[in-house]
């Protein structure tokens, strides 16, 4: 996997679950959101077996984007995002599988969202836009 930056989206795995999901109908990006969280929500042992930790993120991030609406998170000034999120109902029937399933790829110390970074402010950047999105999805 290759990433370019400190963002929840600045990676490979995120960037190609997005371009997947805009090349869909609005409904099939929504189901696919959806059975990607109630999936890790209900069994986290899924993560890295049937999706990684980016494509999970990214699919958080689609429905907090869907509640947030405004762009006045960092993470949320990602074009393919926006594309995604933007025709979007609110998924806000999401938000409880969202968060469950934000927590199975944040929630172990070993993590690798938030392990291996060589430097320490691109460790916390994530970490606040991880925090963000929490909120956001808390706060719908």
């Amino acid at each position: 996997m290759g990433t370019w930056g400190a963002g929840l989206l600045d990676s490979d795995s995120a960037q190609d679950f997005l371009d997947q999901a805009n090349g869909m109908p609005v409904e099939a990006r929504s189901t696919m959101v959806e059975e990607i969280l109630v999936r890790v929500a209900e069994d986290p042992s899924v993560v890295n077996r049937e999706f990684v930790p980016e494509e999970v993120v990214a699919a958080v991030a689609v429905v907090a984007a869907t509640a947030a609406r405004a762009r006045e998170f960092e993470w949320m000034n990602n074009e393919a995002l926006v594309e995604v999120a933007g025709e979007m109902d609110p998924q806000n029937h999401l938000r409880d599988a969202a968060i469950s399933a934000l927590s199975a790829v944040t929630g172990s110390g070993n993590s690798s969202l938030l392990s291996g970074w060589k430097n320490e402010d691109d460790r916390r950047s994530m970490e606040r836009q991880l925090d963000e999105i929490r909120s956001v999805l808390r706060d719908s």
